[in-house]
């Protein structure tokens, strides 16, 4: 009866144990469902944000270009209805190079009655020009709004394109044509390719025009009402034949908050945008299958390792009794072990025990000893020194009372130390004894060693620190707190890394803020035990190269040691050996070689921003005669006082460098030609005036300048501006000298 109840509640537990391990599988199912479908969905914001960003980005730039085109002088002359030959040949190049440059379809201009008269395409056999596309939408808003906007298919190329349209006016502001950019939107497919998630984009009538599933291409979102239809027919936007509607509708899956979307019978999770400027609809979508299969392999995974546990548990709790003696003399086995009963009979004693007592086999010759027997063979071979029998006794008496277990060291007259540990368990008491002599030598050792690495590290003239992995400072020199100008106050045993940067960020060490963000800002970085090496500029003015590096055990960061120099003075030196480096030693301007460095970075600037530069070469007349009249120290006197007064009428922006002998250059950023003129003009005559003599003989200065400026069109290079100026201060010196050209 008793087997047939045993084996009925094993049955019964084996039932729960399934039922609780498919319910946990189901619940981590759901959950590792509810995190991929979150995740997911996170990661398509971010998609469809990229595309919205893409799209707008690359579309305001056409606008852009389009705006810049309708005011191109050329392409009004070319739709004069006298334009020459000549004018619609130009034109047509600057259409060509611009649909070059831009990557786009084709770009082309028609007059006010909708006829093309240039195109991008003039050279090819399928030419727009002599086509009349006044009925497409985008001429008509051109015409009455400025400017229009198109989506649809090509009536010559046959392929879907986007048309921006920007109307141009005479002198007279009168509408004289239309210049137009034609986008092709597969350029803009290939880019989204390179993404992991499908996608659609649907136009202000929901009619998809672009989509990673070819078979989504021209499917509307809902039902196309009659007047849509008619719209489309008259404007040829889209064969109306070939539009359907895409079956769309919510889907019974979903994972916590997040719902799945059916698409043509299949189930995508969604995140959508607009294009609120064009009135578009952007999906971006992956299916649920990952996150399905995702959600029922962490199911499984869960379920699995439930069962494996219950298992586990279910095999050590039925050992647990019958091992529990044997388990602990197992794991004690590398030292000498004895376990006594409550009556204190030795039960149980290894090889070990006589060999690190130094027990005699004769004291095992009749069998085991009792606890009694070996205490009193330790007393008459004098194992406790300065105790009496009675005393040594009684103690063992009181510990065996208590039954409280133990643990300590004991050096035996043969010098032997011994970490003797005793466990009480049910049925008597196990002792281990291990010989630590090398243990403690070793310690020793390390101790030694370790006050002289504190001493070395004490006089050391750089600052130590080490923080364990609470960070806790554990070490530090003197130099540290010397560099850092810590009060002594703050010297603890052990400092915590927390208090001393609160205290840098109260009295502003780390610069203007909430101290409190500073301080757990630079805790979350120390976190990380990230090798660091930084320079930070104290109060005082002195500059420290702080670095650290993490310190490993088992290849996990357990702290890390920063080091502290005082590199001021190197610093300085770098900085004045630079300044030597780039300044001409007469004048204290830049000299060639820094200059140009500059002229090149600002070249750059404008190619990016589209920003007026100048530039003007100046050189100062007769200048060999007044070295041949009077000496070279004269004229570099003439040189200096030259330099000094252009530099006072120069902006902070304004850069001036010495190119070599009397030769100058200066570039105006944000400068036009007005602008440079009149500051050319201002040098020129404030040169004009320099009072300057010597030995009471006046020497006349004058300078004469040559202008350039920076052509964006044609791309200019640093050696095409100076060619330029120079090319006009030789005309100024042809000219007579003393005047800017």
């Amino acid at each position: 009866m008793l087997r047939i109840f045993s084996k009925i509640n094993k049955l019964l537990m084996l039932c729960l144990a399934m039922v609780s391990i498919t319910a946990i599988g189901w619940f981590g199912a759901q959950q590792a469902g509810t995190t991929a479908a979150g995740q997911l969905n996170d990661r398509l914001k971010e998609r469809v944000t990229l595309y919205n960003e893409t799209l707008q980005r690359e579309l305001d730039q056409l606008q852009l270009v389009g705006r810049i085109l309708s005011q191109n002088p050329t392409l009004q002359q070319a739709l004069k209805k006298k334009a020459q030959p000549k004018d619609i040949l130009k034109t047509n190049g600057i259409l060509k190079e611009t649909n070059q440059t831009l990557h786009t379809s084709a770009v082309y201009l028609m007059n006010a009655e909708g006829r093309t008269v240039a195109a991008s395409n003039f050279d090819q056999p399928n030419s727009f020009i002599g086509k009349n596309y006044s009925f497409r939408p985008y001429f008509k808003e051109a015409v009455l709004k400025a400017k229009g906007q198109f989506l649809a298919i090509g009536i010559t190329s046959n392929k879907l394109g986007f048309y921006i349209a920007h109307s141009i006016y005479s002198a007279k502001k009168e509408l004289i044509g239309v210049v137009v950019i034609k986008v092709d939107l597969n350029s803009l497919h290939q880019y989204t390719k390179q993404n992991d998630v499908n996608f659609l984009i649907a136009d202000e009538r929901d009619i998809i025009f672009l989509t990673s599933n070819p078979s989504f291409t021209l499917k509307s979102l809902r039902t196309l009402s009659a007047k849509d239809r008619l719209y489309i027919t008259r404007t040829r936007q889209y064969p109306v034949p070939k539009i359907q509607p895409l079956n769309n509708q919510p889907s019974d899956i979903h994972f916590g908050t997040f719902q799945a979307y059916q698409i043509e019978h299949k189930d995508y999770f969604i995140q959508k945008s607009s294009l609120n400027k064009f009135g578009w609809k952007i999906w971006v979508m992956s299916p649920v299958q990952s996150v399905t299969n995702q959600a029922f392999l962490n199911g499984f995974a869960i379920a699995f390792v439930t069962a494996m546990a219950l298992l586990a548990f279910y095999l050590i709790y039925k050992r647990k009794k019958d091992a529990a003696h044997f388990q602990t003399i197992v794991d004690n086995l590398p030292s000498g072990v004895t376990f006594f009963d409550n009556n204190q009979n030795m039960l149980l004693c290894n090889e070990m025990v006589k060999k690190v007592l130094d027990f005699p086999d004769s004291l095992f010759k009749s069998g085991l000893p009792s606890l009694e027997k070996l205490i009193q063979f330790n007393i008459e071979r004098g194992e406790y020194e300065g105790h009496s029998s009675d005393e040594v006794l009684n103690k063992f008496a009181e510990n065996i009372n208590k039954r409280v277990n133990h643990v300590f060291e004991r050096t035996r007259p043969d010098g032997t130390i011994l970490e003797i540990r005793g466990v009480w368990v049910e049925n008597g008491l196990i002792t281990t004894y291990t010989d630590i002599t090398d243990r403690k030598k070793a310690e020793e050792e390390a101790k030694r060693t370790t006050g002289y690495l504190r001493a070395l590290l004490q006089n050391l003239d750089l600052g130590v620190t080490v923080i364990d992995e609470n960070l806790n400072i554990i070490f530090w020199n003197n130099a540290f707190f010397d560099l850092l100008n810590f009060p002594r106050e703050l010297e603890k045993p052990v400092m915590k890394y927390e208090d001393l940067i609160r205290y840098n960020a109260e009295r502003g060490e780390y610069g203007p803020g909430d101290p409190e963000q500073h301080v757990q800002m630079r805790i979350q970085a120390s976190l990380k035990f990230e090798p660091h090496k930084f320079e930070r500029t104290r109060p005082d003015g002195r500059t420290l190269q702080v670095s650290g590096k993490p310190l490993y055990i088992d290849e996990e960061p357990f702290g890390f040691i920063s080091t502290y120099i005082d590199i001021t003075e190197h610093k300085r030196m770098a900085s004045r050996l630079r300044t030597l480096a780039n300044t001409d030693a007469l004048t204290e301007i830049h000299n060639r070689r820094h200059f140009t460095t500059l002229l090149e970075g600002e070249i750059k600037r404008c190619k990016r921003n589209g920003n007026d530069l100048s530039l003007l070469l100046l050189d100062l007349d007769h200048f060999k005669a007044i070295n041949d009249s009077f000496g070279h120290s004269v004229g570099d006197q003439a040189l200096k006082r030259f330099s000094e007064t252009c530099r006072k009428l120069l902006r902070d922006i304004d850069v001036m460098g010495r190119l070599g002998g009397e030769e100058f250059c200066i570039f105006l950023p944000d400068t036009n030609r007005d602008g440079a003129l009149a500051l050319a003009e201002r040098i020129r005559y404030a040169v004009e005036k320099i009072d300057f003599s010597h030995d009471e003989d006046p020497i006349p200065m004058t300078v004469s300048i040559g202008l350039s400026l920076y052509d964006s069109m044609l791309k200019d290079r640093m050696e095409d501006m100076i060619k330029r100026a120079d090319k006009a201060l030789r005309r100024a010196k042809k000219e007579g000298r003393n005047r800017v050209c």
